[in-house]
This record gives structure tokens, C-alpha cells and sequence, in this order.
């Protein structure tokens, strides 16, 4: 049992490197919880995490061969070599060492959680939950909008774009049909339901949601699904800066969930 509990913050150790290495190496999983810039140093620190444990382990399983003699200094400075202790005793010193300092803290032993989370079953992206959430509205800056050309009857954009086009002085979007990928949630009222997409700074704790409110389809489509919208911005006068933008939706498509979830692309680009 002592050697299991010495051998227990190496394993710890082992663990989480693993868990990021199952979802970096071979998989997209990683992007539903980090940005897609931190594939790579995720998995730099997945396998330094793995080579840290083993070797700490494969140090610990090694015998530790003691000298016979060892040298002491006296308080007046004298020097002595003598024998050292039974080795029972030197064996006893060092289990009670390994109990109270090689032992993971019940606290630091939580971090598995995690790490078998990963490993075994790995939590699904962000989804209506969040985006229902009050305070997590993102913020589009405002800019200049080029018009639309009339070459295609329908313009695919993204949210940010479409929400930004909203408050554009110009009314770029007035009458056009526009094509957008989100993920659906319910609104206030039957009938009524919200397209989003979250994006993220850095990962998925400091997620925001970008929304349109959506009219014109009952029922509306499943809570958390992927679906592709083509439809008509509806302007709505005086309504508050904050307020999502509404769609008269003309159609509603069902979509895979993209590679990237929080990657806010046009629908049918690569990036989406």
C-alpha cells in the first residue's frame, strides 16, 4: 500500500498528460474547449506531463542503495564518520516520509476527475445552456459595410457580420436574403427561438454568445441542433443597441455540428 501511495502523484501526473494527448493527437475534441491556436502547446504539454510521471515513477520503483558509513559535523566543528542506522529503522523513516510527503492531497487527487473525463468520455461543446445565460452577450465593433452585390439571390455570412450589418446606418441588409449556421435555443414565446454561435478569447470558460432571434418557424428545431437559416432581416425601429437582431426565417436546414463549434464562419465555408 505505501509503494501504491508513493507511486500515486506520478501516476496523477501521467493522467492528465494522457487526457490532452486523447484529444489533441488524432482528434478535434480539443476544440470544443480551447481555441484552435492551442492545439499545439497542448500537446507539447501533454507529453512532457506523460515523460514527468513515468519518469518520476520509474525513479521511485528503483532501488535506493545507501552508503554503510556516513559523515557527520559536530556543533564544535569536529567531524566524525560513523555507521548509519539499522537498516529496519532507515526503512521505517522512509515509509513515514513517503506517508505524510509522497501521498497525493485529497484535494490535488480531484484533478482526475477531469483527466478520466477526457479519457473515457468527453464532454460535449458549449451549447444553449450558455447561450441563454444573462451577461454573456458578445460585443461587435462597428464598422464601415460595403453593399451586397445582387449576384447571388442569397448571401451566406456569419453571425458577427450579420449582427454588425444590423446596426449599419446604410440598411445593407434591408430586403436581402442571407444564409447563417448557428446552433438553435428556445425563446419566450411559441414559435419563437434564438440562432447562436459562442465564441472564445481564449477557452471555453470565457465563452460569448453572438444570437438573432429568429420568426416564422413552428416548431421551432430542436434545442442544441446545428441548422443553417436562410431568411430576411426584419428591422425593428427603436429598438435598445442590445437587442438581438431579428430574422424572418424562409427556411430552416439540419446540419452536422462544424469542426469548430466556436468559430464564427459563413455557412459552406471551410472554416464552419
Amino acid at each position: 500500500m505505501s509503494r501504491v501511495r508513493a507511486l500515486a502523484p506520478s501516476l496523477l501526473v501521467a493522467l492528465l498528460g494522457c487526457a490532452l494527448l486523447r484529444i489533441t493527437l488524432g482528434s478535434d475534441l480539443y476544440l470544443q474547449y480551447v481555441k484552435e491556436g492551442l492545439h499545439v502547446p497542448l500537446i507539447v504539454s501533454g507529453l512532457l506531463l506523460v515523460l514527468l510521471g513515468a519518469g518520476n515513477a520509474v525513479r521511485r520503483l528503483l532501488p535506493q542503495r545507501e552508503p554503510v558509513l556516513a559523515f557527520t559535523r559536530a556543533d564544535d566543528g569536529s567531524a566524525q564518520w560513523h555507521r548509519r542506522a539499522d537498516p529496519a529503522d532507515q526503512d521505517h523513516h522512509e515509509h513515514e516520509h513517503g506517508h505524510h510527503h509522497g501521498a497525493v492531497p485529497r484535494v490535488a487527487g480531484l484533478l482526475a476527475v477531469p483527466a478520466l473525463a477526457l479519457l473515457f468520455f468527453a464532454p460535449p461543446a458549449l451549447g444553449a445552456y450558455t447561450a441563454q445565460r444573462e451577461g454573456t452577450a458578445a460585443t461587435v465593433e462597428e464598422v464601415s459595410y460595403t453593399g451586397l452585390t445582387a449576384d447571388e439571390p442569397t448571401t451566406a455570412m456569419s453571425m458577427t457580420e450579420f449582427i454588425g450589418r444590423s446596426h449599419d446606418p446604410n440598411h445593407s441588409l434591408e430586403g436581402r436574403k442571407v444564409r447563417l449556421l448557428g446552433f438553435a435555443a428556445p425563446g419566450a414565446t411559441p414559435g419563437d427561438w434564438y440562432l447562436n454561435r459562442l465564441l472564445v478569447s481564449c477557452c471555453a470558460a470565457d465563452a460569448r454568445r453572438l444570437r438573432v432571434q429568429a420568426h416564422g418557424t413552428d416548431p421551432a428545431p430542436a434545442t442544441d441542433s446545428w441548422v443553417e437559416v436562410t431568411g430576411v432581416w426584419r428591422p425593428v425601429p427603436d429598438a435598445p443597441a442590445t437587442a438581438a437582431p431579428v430574422l424572418d426565417v424562409l427556411e430552416v436546414k439540419a446540419v452536422p455540428k462544424p469542426r469548430n463549434p466556436y468559430r464564427d464562419a459563413p455557412p459552406g465555408s471551410d472554416a464552419s
